[in-house]
């Protein structure tokens, strides 16, 4: 049963002719509200075709395989649209860019305020085209989506903002559209990433360490693909050295990290969606194993810092046991899943979904932050 909705009764006269439309009803159950159907065309046009007949009139259809049998149960959605007034997402704009400029310029421009606008400008754009872009692909896919908002911080954290979050009013209609939704905010966030990240780089140097002078408190754990780009800009790191990174350059580490975070396949994180597009039967099973391995890095991490363990302290951090606990109680380590979890996905988004895995690794750090 899908949460957030409740089941109609199927002996309404009305809601059977529509679905006949586009199945053969072979069998009933009254008491869980089943009908057991046979797809008079293909599983996606015969689903579309009722889909299209209930939204009419403010119904779904929920179409699955369960023990070798096509149901479809017909439901309607429960609870109350949410959406934002205009003016308040604008002022949780402002509010955001605010709180933005001032985390940068105490953490991260070392006092410089034009330097925290740069920071600021590069941050929002990577927020802010991550939530649109799951907004445009929701809204193509014909799911009711919000605008995204801002969540501001006060400036003592160290961005400055939670980030920015959507709401979908109305159901995922079929897998497809779930992949689809799922990876559009990373890849947007992803692709905007790269020319901050080289911007700033290229406006990085080297610098002999020197923990007394750095304008941050932070050393920041770098992925792959920072690394990457460092060298073929700046060449490699020398003994004793350490980037003096340009506030545009930790932007665009961000936006790494908050793609990475949004990957993780777990509950309806991102790439939570993406394992529950591609593995329909095992998802569950991904989602505890990747639970698992979170926490017990982050508790490897606090006992790291408890015990002063500094082999240990390079290659796990504390913070991962609260994403594990938190994204364990806002979803419990399950999806609800589309309407249409009948239809597989095609060949192509499968093959899209190992170019996902690669934006992962190469933006995954295991020690995002450590202090000097």
């Amino acid at each position: 049963m899908k949460e957030g909705f409740d089941l109609k009764g199927i002996d309404d006269p009305k809601l059977l002719e529509i679905v006949s439309k586009a199945f053969r009803v072979e069998s009933a159950d009254t008491d869980s509200a089943t009908l057991f159907v046979k797809p008079r065309f293909s599983d996606e046009t015969s689903f579309n075709i009722v889909l299209d007949e209930l939204t009419k009139i403010g119904l779904y259809p929920l179409y699955r395989e369960e023990n070798g049998r096509l149901t479809l149960r017909i439901t309607g959605k429960k609870g109350n649209r949410r959406e934002l007034n205009p003016v308040l997402h604008l002022v949780l704009l402002l509010a955001t860019i605010f709180t933005v400029t001032v985390a940068g310029y105490i953490w991260w421009a070392g006092g410089d305020f034009e330097k925290s606008v740069y920071f600021t400008i590069g941050l929002m754009g990577i927020l802010g085209s991550h939530e649109l872009g799951h907004a445009l692909v929701a809204r193509r896919n014909k799911v009711d989506a919000t605008l995204p908002f801002f969540l501001p911080v006060p400036p003592f954290f160290a961005f400055g903002t939670l980030g920015a979050v959507i709401f979908m009013n109305s159901p995922i209609p079929d897998r497809k559209s779930l992949f689809d939704i799922g990876i559009a905010g990373p890849l947007t966030g992803f692709v905007l990433s790269l020319p901050v990240l080289i911007l700033g780089i290229a406006r990085s140097t080297y610098i002999p360490f020197n923990p007394t002078v750095e304008a941050s408190p932070f050393l920041l754990g770098t992925p792959l693909l920072f690394n990457a780009i460092s060298r073929m800009i700046l060449g490699p790191e020398l003994p004793g050295q350490i980037l003096q990174t340009h506030p545009i350059a930790i932007a665009g580490w961000a936006g790494l990290f908050v793609t990475s975070l949004n990957l993780l396949p777990m509950g309806q994180l991102d790439g939570g969606h993406v394992i529950r597009s591609v593995f329909p039967k095992n998802f569950k099973k991904i989602y505890r194993i990747v639970f698992k391995v979170l926490f017990t890095m982050g508790a490897a991490g606090i006992l790291a810092q408890v015990y002063s363990l500094k082999w240990l302290i390079k290659i796990t951090w504390p913070g991962w046991i609260f994403w594990a606990i938190l994204v364990y109680f806002m979803t419990k380590l399950d999806h609800p899943g589309p309407l249409n979890d009948v239809t597989p996905l095609d060949p192509t988004r499968k093959a899209i979904a190992v170019l996902i895995l690669i934006v992962f690794l190469i933006s995954f750090t295991p020690v995002p932050i450590m202090s000097l």
